[in-house]
């Protein structure tokens, strides 16, 4: 290499640690906006409530927008826990989040359950053997009517005994119903400083040009 091509070498090397730098100091810029957010809601006279997050990451504030839930759980979703085997919570993960411009709306999703509870009084208790038992199920689903969050569902409680014919029990249908959500924490996520970067990528590019003047030298 003759001495006219050293400085065009230099020169090179410095615009690519510049290059280096600056990309490195963007996608930090970029990666700082990232938050794991913390919501709760409650559902309008329904006894449901609960609590998910979400990795905002990957927004863009740009029109409508649906992130993945990473964690969550809703309790009392209708059926309740008086029945056996029903559900104790529905895992929300893999429901979807939507966003508009960058705002969150609520949740999608949906979920079925379904129970039995039992009783049979024992044979020598008078008028035994007793039977009664409740079978019940339930439906349900959120989402967005526009610009508002909505919970809808259904439920019905099938009863039969010993002493009657069966008969349907505690039909109700939720229709519109609102749900309300609450920001509750934000989580930053841990990215790379740029400046830890960026002078790592100077040093490597200085390694290499006294590598370059150790052989021309030799």
């Amino acid at each position: 290499m003759s001495h006219k091509q050293i400085p065009r070498l230099g020169s090179a090397i410095a615009s690519t640690i510049l290059s280096v730098f600056s990309a490195v100091s963007l996608v930090g810029v970029d990666k700082a906006q990232a938050a794991i957010l913390n919501y709760t809601f409650d559902v309008e006279d329904v006894p449901a409530s609960g609590f998910f997050k979400v990795d905002n990451s990957s927004l863009t504030g740009i029109g409508d927008e649906s992130i993945a839930v990473s964690e969550g759980r809703a309790y009392n979703l209708i059926l309740g826990s008086s029945f056996e085997g029903s559900k104790e919570y529905y895992n929300l993960a893999g429901f979807t989040a939507s966003f508009y411009q960058g705002d969150f709306l609520g949740l999608n999703g949906y979920g079925y359950d379904t129970g039995i509870s039992e009783y049979i009084s024992p044979p020598d208790e008078p008028g035994g053997p007793y039977f009664f038992r409740r079978e019940g199920r339930a439906s349900w689903s959120m989402g967005i009517n526009g610009v508002y969050p909505l919970f809808w569902g259904y439920t019905e409680v099938y009863i039969t005994s010993s002493y009657s014919e069966p008969y349907f029990d505690g039909r109700r249908i939720y229709y519109d119903t609102p749900v309300s959500y609450t920001l509750v924490n934000t989580e930053p996520e841990p990215v790379p400083e740029p400046l830890t970067a960026g002078a790592a990528a100077l040093a490597l590019a200085g390694l290499s040009w006294l590598k370059h003047k150790k052989k021309m030298a030799a």
